[in-house]
């Protein structure tokens, strides 16, 4: 039986999938034959019911012994009314908020199981508690957006760029990060047609292979002096379309006095601090002289260092400033991933019965300070966590660990025992996406419904299940379930949806919108006195008053951290997991640090051999691995195990992550 399916997974895509059941199990995974011709699933998507069937999965309810450390099983009654009573009792001596929700990553694309949204109602109607205003990903160009576009919504459907000469990349490696199930056919498409393309980034990584693109190597965090030599090229020798500048921008003229202050930002100067060559920063503006439309994608890497912020605004620049932004084939330069409108369809969402509850926001890059530095009145006394593992996918993991070993009272939600499970009071085992329904948002204007392909194993419940079942102990069980199972929800939602045949749409999985090709601000740029932006110019802002006012800077500048030590770690996502997931299956579970043969032949490692990294927050033992797809002077440790170096000091204003401005030195052992 072939049953339509999709990951919802937090991996920036969402792909119509299929999955074939035999004997009652899922036996294998493919692409729907009815998705459209761009889309495709990956490898994760594709293995993903190895994870239902694992040995080490979860199937039973925790309960932890704290005299001992050890956990023994309970029962689902047991450890619900166990879980309850300590959630009321930190509620009336505390307060609600002094719990801290974490997770929210675990499931993120669906209508009703959302790890996020599913405790958040709880939590709003439970009272209150403290959660994040923001994520690991994203955080420092969410937080910047709004004051340059006026709105968060400012990016571009994949088939936008069928009219695109020229794609820069900075940071962006596509071919194993997902945004979309259809971006990177896309690219290799156009690429194939003989659209040029240039990846920035200090590996040689598969999207430059995949793509046969041209490879920039540029240091690790400077990203922006590099952007803003290509300004000041452009500045100089023609390629400012000064008419859109004048029509559609704010607050240029401040920006191009600080290009030309002292020290001038031109090619020579930016090459110095990226290691890169003044010759190919002259080529990328002459690419942008040359070829029009152009479309910058950036990663997300780029915005996640100190100064990610400016990095994020000076990409925005780039485009703004050479009539790129809000016309088919170009971008804005800002977040492509969940940054276009959704096919409307309900979702769940806060109950009617949350107001007035005492929800604390706080950016989640400071959970652990927060804890020990008793910040916050009233304190966090306990953590309830759901759809994440935090204690390896945060920074400064010592530090992590210990703050969660502080609380009174922890829960997880989990498949399996993670490191954040095994440090909790309560593990409710919970179920994955092929055993139980949904509608999935994926990137791109198409909707997904995925279906329950097998039951879970007896004694695993949903996410949604287990809160509905909390709520009934904690008095507002009929108020969270709005007296709805979760088939019916499904339902209301597409009662709500523009589905013009929900029966259709169950069983094909799919259901298209009219236009694959939208671009962001194409309104603004249409008529920009009758659809001004939301910003207090009415302009794309390159300058900012209102966000200087947040401690940050008037428009887009460089600064560089001091190098405290011999070697930049960047920590790049793995192409086989996400996060921590899938580290079950994945036989990904070798820790190696990617450096160039040259600093290993300074340091005397060969490849293969032990090796110790130093941070100022940790030290860690691991193989080497010499290659001359990375810069001399970095160094390369996936996410999931160099967080025991990395630094909880954030980017500001935006209080963002800054993993990729990691500074370590590289011995032999």
């Amino acid at each position: 039986m072939n049953i339509p399916v999709s990951c919802n997974k937090d991996c920036g895509a969402g792909c119509p999938l299929t999955a074939l059941v035999e004997n009652g199990k899922v036996v294998r995974i493919t692409d729907s034959s009815l998705k459209g011709r761009w889309m495709s699933g990956c490898a994760r998507g594709y293995n993903s019911h190895k994870v239902i069937y694992h040995p080490d999965r979860l199937t039973g309810p925790l309960i932890k012994n704290r005299a001992t450390g050890k956990f023994r099983e309970a029962g689902w009654n047991e450890a619900l009314d166990f879980t309850a009573e300590r959630l009321r009792e930190i509620r009336e001596k505390s307060g609600p908020a002094s719990v801290l929700h974490l997770g929210g990553g675990g499931a993120c694309r669906g209508a009703l199981h959302h790890t996020g949204r599913a405790a958040t109602r709880f939590f709003g109607l439970f009272g209150g508690c403290t959660t994040s205003n923001d994520s690991y990903s994203s955080a420092a160009v969410s937080f910047v957006t709004p004051y340059v576009f006026g709105t968060p919504v400012v990016g571009i459907d994949a088939g936008s760029l069928a009219d695109t000469k020229f794609i820069l990349m900075p940071g962006a490696n596509f071919a194993d990060l997902r945004f979309g199930c259809e971006l990177f056919n896309r690219l290799k498409s156009l690429r194939k047609a003989g659209v040029r393309m240039i990846v920035i980034d200090p590996r040689k990584t598969r999207t430059v292979t995949g793509l046969d693109a041209e490879w920039i190597k540029i240091n690790p965090g400077t990203d922006a002096a590099f952007i803003a030599a290509v300004i000041y090229e452009l500045v100089e020798n023609g390629g400012i379309d000064w008419e859109y500048v004048g029509k559609y921008t704010h607050g240029f003229e401040a920006f191009k006095e600080w290009l030309y202050d002292s020290p001038v930002k031109n090619a020579e100067w930016a090459a110095a601090v990226c290691g890169t060559e003044a010759d190919s920063i002259k080529e990328v503006a002459e690419c942008y002289r040359k070829y029009r439309p152009a479309a910058l994608l950036p990663g997300l890497s780029i915005q996640r260092n100190l100064g990610g912020e400016d990095a994020a605004r000076m990409m925005m620049a780039l485009q703004a400033v050479t009539g790129n932004t809000g016309i088919p084939g170009g971008s804005s330069g800002g977040n492509i991933w969940g940054s276009m409108p959704k096919l409307r369809c309900g979702r769940l969402g806060m109950s009617p019965g949350s107001a007035g509850a005492d929800i604390r926001y706080a950016p989640v890059y400071g959970w652990a300070d927060m804890i020990l530095n008793n910040r916050l009145s009233p304190p966090i006394r306990a953590a309830y966590n759901c759809g994440g593992n935090y204690l390896v996918q945060g920074a400064d993991c010592t530090k992590s660990a210990k703050a969660f070993g502080m609380l009174d009272f922890s829960v997880t939600h989990e498949l399996f025992m993670t490191p954040t499970a095994e440090m909790s009071d309560v593990v409710f085992p919970v179920a994955d996406y092929l055993e139980r329904s949904d509608i999935v948002f994926p990137e791109g204007n198409f909707l997904l419904y995925s279906n329950r392909a097998v039951e879970p194993p007896e004694g695993v419940k949903s996410d949604f299940e287990i809160f509905s079942l909390l709520a009934d102990r904690l008095g507002f069980g009929d108020e969270y379930t709005g007296g709805r199972n979760e088939e019916q929800w499904l339902d209301f939602f597409l009662s709500e949806s523009e589905i013009e045949d929900a029966g259709k749409f169950k069983r094909d999985g799919i259901w298209f919108g009219t236009d694959d090709s939208r671009v962001a601000l194409t309104d603004y740029i249409e008529d920009p006195v009758k659809n001004p932006l939301n910003t207090p110019s009415g302009k794309i802002e390159i300058s900012s008053e209102k966000y200087r006012g947040t401690g940050g800077s008037l428009f887009p500048v460089f600064s560089d951290p001091p190098r405290s030590r011999g070697f930049r770690l960047i920590t790049p996502h793995s192409r086989s997991r996400i996060n921590s997931q899938y580290l079950h299956y994945s036989g990904d579970k070798k820790a190696s640090v990617m450096i160039n043969p040259a600093d290993a032949k300074t340091l005397g490692i060969s490849d293969g051999s032990s090796v110790r990294l130093i941070s100022d927050t940790g030290v860690l033992v691991t193989k080497a691995d010499l290659s001359p797809d990375i810069i001399e002077g970095a160094a390369c440790l996936d996410c999931s195990y160099s967080n025991i170096l990395t630094s909880t000091e954030p980017t500001l204003p935006s209080g963002g992550s800054r993993t990729h401005s990691t500074f370590i030195d590289i011995e032999p052992v």
